[in-house]
This record gives C-alpha cells, sequence and structure tokens, in this order.
C-alpha cells in the first residue's frame, strides 16, 4: 500500500469515525418532550434594543426558536440551514427568532456577529435565562417549534442531522425541523422521533440548582424596594402588598408580568442612559421572585415582614408642607366610559412675583387619574416672557402621570409664577367600573431668593403625523433647536395608543450623534418620565431628534381602530408625538421682577 493511498484511508476514517461519533450523539440523546404545558408570555429586547414580546406573535401559524450562542460550531454551522427553512416558510406566517441566554455574550457581541455572518434573524437577548429555564433548554443548537393556536411546544431538537459536534455530512438525511413546521401547517401529528440537539452547554442553565429562596431574605427585600411604592394604600396598585398571603395569591401575575416586562413599569433600553429614579429588576431580581414563585412561593418561617411592617398609604406632601396649595372641585366620575380631557383655570394664589422650586400635583385617589398637567397664563404686563404652551405641545408648568415621583426642580433652579398669572389645569381621567370622585390638589413651594437658574420645559413635536391605515410600524420625526446651553435634567416621550416606541437623540454642532434614550416600548397606560442620573450639558446649536414607532395595525389590541388614517389630536384616538426635554440654562428674568418689580426684566438670548 502506498504512503498516499494510506493517508487517504486514514483521512477517510477519521471522517467516517466524526460523523458516526456525531451520530451516535444524537442517536444516545433520549428524544425531547414535544408537547410540553402552556407557554407564560414572555418580552425580550433583541441585540439592536428592540421589543418582542411573544404573545404579540400571535398571528403567526408557527414560531421558531432556535437556542443561540456565539463561538459554538454547532450554531454557526446550522443558521444557514435555519436562514432557508425561514426564507421557504415566511410567506406561510412562520416567525422565526434567535435566543440568547449566554452570559458572556454581550448585545454589542450579538450585533457584530450578525454584521460579520449576515444574520438578519432577530437575536433576542434571555439576560436572566428565565425563558430558557422555562423552556427547559440547556443547550444552544436547538429549535423549538411553539404552536400559537395553544402556546404549547410541539417540537424540540435539532434543526437537521447535518451538524454535530465532530464533524458535518455533506447535506442532511433527515430534516427535522422541516418536516415538524409541514405537520403543524397541515395540522398532522408531529413525529416524537427526533434526537436532542448537539449544541455547546449554557453556563448556568447546564449548573446545579441554586438553593431555596427565602421569602423574608431575599423576596420581601426586593417587593419593598421596587414594588411596594405603588402597591400600597392608595398608590394606584390594584391590590396592595401587605401580608404573605396576599403576594402568594397574586404570585402567578407577578411571573407573568415579570416574564413580559410589564411590571415594574419601565420601558428604556438598560443599555443606554443611566436614569435615576430606575424601578426596574435588576437580573438578579428577576431571578429571585420566579424562582421563589415557580417553587410554590414557599414561607416557612412564622414571622410575615410585610404584615408586621406594611407598605403606608399617602401621609401628607412628600416634599413637606407647602408654601401654597390650591384645591381643586371634587372631580366627579361616571363607572364606565371613555372621557374626555377636563380643563380648569384658577388664579395663580401669589400677589407678587415668585420663583417656584418644586410643585405637586397630586390626586386623593391615584387609580383614577390617568395624568395631569398645568400651564401658566403670564398676565399682560409679561405676555412677551410667557411660554409657549400651544395645548401641551412645547412644555407644562408641571404635571402628575402614574408613577410619578413627587421632585423639586434641579438645585438652583426654579420657575417663575407672575401675581395675576391664571393657572391652567388639563386632567385625563379613566373609569373603573364603579362611580369614584377625586379631589386634585396643586402644591406650591417658593424659592426666598431669586435662583441663578430658570428651570424649562421643551420639546420636539410634529403636528403633521399621518399614520396609515393597518401600519404595523410606521415611523414619524420631529426636533427642536437648542438656541442656548442648556443643562439637560429629563425626558418625557408622549403618544397615545399607538404608540410603539421612542428614541431621543442629540446631534451635536460638530457633526457628532448620541442616542440619548431609547423607549424600546412605549406604554400610553404610564408616561414615564425619565430622569438623567448626571445632567448633561448641551451646548447651542444641538438638535434634539426623536423617532417615533406607530402600530395602527389589528395586532395592537390598544388600537381604537385599525382601519382609519390617524392624525394629530387631543383625543385618546387621535395621535400625538412630542419629545419633552426638561432642562435648566441662565436664567433670563432679572432678580429685581422676582421681588415685584414688573418693569425690570431681560429678554432671553
Amino acid at each position: 500500500m502506498t504512503p498516499l493511498r494510506t493517508l487517504a484511508l486514514l483521512f477517510a476514517a477519521a471522517a467516517l469515525g466524526a460523523l458516526c461519533t456525531a451520530w451516535l450523539f444524537y442517536a444516545r440523546t433520549p428524544p425531547p418532550r414535544a408537547d410540553g404545558p402552556r407557554i407564560v408570555d414572555f418580552a425580550l429586547l433583541d441585540a439592536e434594543g428592540d421589543y418582542h414580546r411573544l404573545s404579540a406573535e400571535g398571528h403567526a401559524k408557527a414560531i421558531i426558536f432556535y437556542s443561540h450562542g456565539l463561538g459554538c460550531p454547532v450554531v454557526r454551522n446550522s443558521l444557514s440551514s435555519l436562514e432557508t427553512l425561514r426564507d421557504r416558510y415566511h410567506e406561510a406566517g412562520v416567525s422565526f427568532f434567535l435566543l440568547n441566554a449566554n452570559p458572556q455574550d454581550d448585545r454589542a457581541a450579538l450585533k457584530a456577529e450578525a454584521k460579520l455572518l449576515g444574520i438578519d434573524i432577530p437575536i433576542l437577548k434571555d439576560e436572566s435565562q428565565l425563558v430558557m429555564e422555562g423552556l427547559g433548554v440547556t443547550r444552544t443548537g436547538e429549535a423549538i417549534l411553539i404552536d400559537p393556536a395553544t402556546w404549547t411546544v410541539r417540537y424540540r431538537g435539532p434543526i437537521d442531522d447535518r451538524v454535530g459536534f465532530e464533524g458535518e455530512r455533506p447535506r442532511a438525511t433527515r430534516e427535522y425541523l422541516k418536516d415538524a413546521i409541514e405537520a403543524l401547517l397541515d395540522g398532522d401529528p408531529i413525529a416524537a422521533s427526533a434526537p436532542a440537539g448537539a449544541g455547546c452547554l449554557i453556563a448556568g442553565l447546564a449548573d446545579a440548582k441554586a438553593g431555596p429562596v427565602s421569602y423574608e431574605g431575599d423576596v420581601v427585600p426586593v417587593l419593598r424596594a421596587k414594588c411596594a411604592s405603588c402597591h400600597r394604600p392608595g398608590g394606584g396598585a390594584p391590590w396592595v402588598m401587605d401580608r404573605y398571603e396576599t403576594v402568594k395569591g397574586w404570585s402567578a401575575m407577578i411571573r407573568e408580568v415579570i416574564m413580559n416586562r410589564r411590571m415594574p413599569p419601565w420601558h428604556a433600553d438598560p443599555e443606554i442612559g443611566v436614569f435615576s429614579p430606575d424601578p426596574s429588576l435588576t437580573v438578579e431580581e428577576k431571578r429571585t421572585l420566579v424562582h421563589w414563585i415557580n417553587a410554590g412561593a414557599p414561607h416557612s418561617s412564622e414571622t410575615d415582614p410585610l404584615l408586621a411592617d406594611p407598605p403606608k398609604g399617602d401621609t401628607g406632601w412628600p416634599l413637606g408642607e407647602p408654601d401654597a396649595v390650591i384645591d381643586l372641585p371634587t372631580q366627579r366620575l361616571p363607572a364606565q366610559g371613555v372621557l374626555p380631557y377636563r380643563w380648569l383655570k384658577i388664579a395663580a394664589p401669589v400677589d407678587r412675583d415668585v420663583w417656584v422650586r418644586a410643585a405637586h400635583l397630586q390626586p386623593s385617589d391615584a387609580g383614577l387619574m390617568h395624568h395631569g398637567f398645568v400651564f401658566v397664563q403670564y398676565p399682560e404686563r409679561l405676555k412677551s416672557e410667557e411660554p409657549e404652551w400651544l395645548e401641551g405641545r412645547n412644555g407644562f408648568f408641571t404635571a402628575y402621570v402614574p408613577g410619578f415621583s413627587a421632585t423639586p426642580f434641579p438645585d438652583g433652579s426654579g420657575q417663575l409664577l407672575p401675581a395675576g398669572a391664571t393657572l391652567v389645569f388639563q386632567l385625563h381621567y379613566v373609569t373603573v367600573g364603579h362611580p369614584r370622585t377625586d379631589r386634585p390638589r396643586l402644591g406650591l413651594y417658593f424659592h426666598d431668593q431669586p435662583p441663578s437658574r430658570e428651570y424649562a420645559v421643551a420639546s420636539a413635536a410634529n403636528m403633521r403625523i399621518r399614520i396609515p391605515p393597518r401600519a404595523p410600524d410606521h415611523l414619524e420625526q420631529a426636533e427642536v433647536l437648542l438656541k442656548e446651553d442648556v443643562t439637560l435634567h429629563a425626558f418625557y416621550p408622549h403618544m397615545h395608543y399607538r404608540g410603539s416606541h421612542f428614541r431621543y437623540e442629540a446631534r451635536y454642532p460638530d457633526g457628532r450623534v448620541e442616542v440619548l434614550l431609547s423607549v424600546a416600548h412605549y406604554s400610553f397606560s404610564w408616561q414615564t418620565v425619565y430622569r438623567l442620573a448626571t445632567p448633561k450639558a448641551l451646548p447651542k446649536g444641538t438638535r434634539i431628534a426623536v423617532e417615533a414607532g406607530f402600530d395602527n395595525s389589528d395586532r395592537n389590541p390598544l388600537n381604537p381602530d385599525p382601519s382609519k388614517e390617524v392624525r394629530w389630536g387631543l383625543k385618546d384616538y387621535d395621535e400625538m408625538l412630542v419629545g419633552y426635554l426638561m432642562y435648566t440654562r441662565d436664567r433670563s428674568v432679572d432678580a429685581a421682577l422676582a421681588i415685584g418689580d414688573p418693569g425690570a426684566r431681560t429678554a432671553r438670548p
């Protein structure tokens, strides 16, 4: 036998051995359970920061998740097969996603991998590993076929038999996932003979389970830190976290709203900007609560920290006793229906020009007021100084929104409230199934001396929006030019029921562009204000550009009427695009004005 012939035989034997090893791996692994329990709805951000929720895919005929991991050869070598299936079944209504739970794979690395390999299937990042854990997946390279008609797993296993750890076949001889998709689409039984996937073990999921979670030591601190501010008497939440039995009774719902990112209500992309307060749950806090609930919400001690020290209701004014209080007329609400905005005008309770350091609009029942705005109409002597409110498009004096915490204006700043001014209130209420009343109050806190900075609210707004009928992701833009140096403190994006996502960018005079805030999943129910942990200086000439996404399709469960083109309007069934900015600037009014001399003022730059 010649050396070349011997070498060729050795290579052939090695290749055959690799294929046999891979096939033996498949054959020796017990088949996975094909039909499991109903899947708990979940929501994740993908590598680009876009929001995806499982239940939003209910229109699909089938949903495929493929467990993904950077560096795993099985995954890399199988992606082309998955993309082929995606292209083949896209028109048939099959949705495809990659699902990454590797703790070492961050979103920046996932974006780089997608660019390198040309991956255009969304890569969802499961930071907490709770989605993978719920699916029972411990390895990459495993396909999960979900039937949206029943929300159950109908197939789990490899895409085909072409790729294994030790090598590859030239082509697949068994196309497990394709066969399962075809069977599901045709209404036929799905074969249960497929082997398990042959990918890489996922750290954390493949490790030994952690010890039991303590209700007293682990769960209650999270509930107090992230939940009790709303789940308290008069806090706006539908129930109060006052004892163990109540929390356990709601535990299944707690797990659901954690998994689908509805609670705590916080919608900013965690990788863009740092905000304070930030009520979102950390990865460890999510795992603590969900693991405790999955274990049956155990409580072995005779003591209950929540019962011993339950959340407190409102005890008055959180910022202390105001310098002036305006009691608004009692607002009587019917049991049901969509209510129009309510407008009230009340004279400012000041007999001299004052600078306000804080203003707190406080409903008597936080579960009723959806939001409230306060504007100031200046007297004739100061009309040239009056902010351009334009029905809330450009700014506001103060506001109340669900989950709002009373916060003073930034240190050393204030807003002018002239003598003779009129306060204009815009109140929006929701009904709760039986008649209710609300008695809102406005507390005003004054500076002893004029502040060095003026607090102001402006906006990037677009009143010419036109959202086509049934458009699932219609984009509109707006921008505002900063005509002076400012210090940015907070953002407040505003849309209505069709709003789906919102993004702020700073476009600097030198050409740089910086993303300041990305709201991956906008919620009209919450109207969140995002306050920067560290205020940001923005130079004159900076443009703040915003981009808003609107879902006017029938897939949006809150859409009043997907058949209608939608334009700007004050009604909830209309739409808005307003990107509010809360900032401070050098005070534009002389100190003399703040002590009652209407003749002394300077023009704004």
